[in-house]
């Protein structure tokens, strides 16, 4: 089998050939390509896609070519499938949501698991989020180091999340 990374564009190609009981037609390009028929040669060259016989080709005035999924094709579209659904239902044991605890006018961002509020030490803190006066969230790391805004509080604690995972990935925590 072949071993072609599906990006979402060739994926979103497979499933449209697919969506159309395994024969689509296309225009034939005659140009030097173009980015969908590029895709078009890629998927063909990994066996996910052939040329095959279809009446209404012949029949137009446009140059047209009728494309059919494969078995390799419909294999490979499945296993997508299938590792985004992975993907999708598994959690990692050390992955926490960001906790907001108020605090006067701001909210202190802590990363926690299904623990209660008062189990969260201090040492679990990644930083704070504010209201501005235009409705939107200042958020601040621990470090004092990094700041910026977010149209929502859940957003700047994901940002701060993602923050704090890089620096502790980095060694600067």
């Amino acid at each position: 089998m072949s071993d072609l990374k599906l990006t979402p564009t060739l994926v979103a190609m497979l499933e449209r050939i697919e969506q159309h009981s395994g024969a689509l037609l296309m225009l034939a390009v005659t140009a030097s390509g173009g980015g969908e028929y590029g895709k078009l040669n890629k998927l063909r060259g990994a066996g996910y896609v052939v040329k095959c016989d279809h009446p209404s080709v012949t029949e137009g005035a446009w140059p047209a070519e009728a494309l059919a999924i494969t078995e390799a094709g419909r294999t490979a579209l499945a296993n997508h499938r299938a590792e985004l659904a992975e993907r999708k239902g598994r959690r990692s044991s050390n992955d926490k949501r960001v906790i907001f605890r108020r605090d006067g006018e701001r909210y202190i961002a802590y990363l926690g698991d299904d623990r209660s509020l008062r189990e969260i030490s201090q040492s679990e803190r990644i930083g704070f989020v504010i209201r501005t006066d235009n409705g939107s969230w200042n958020y601040v790391d621990t470090t004092m180091a990094h700041s910026g805004y977010a149209k929502t509080r859940e957003r700047a604690g994901q940002l701060l999340r993602r923050r704090f995972e890089r620096m502790v990935r980095e060694g600067a925590i």
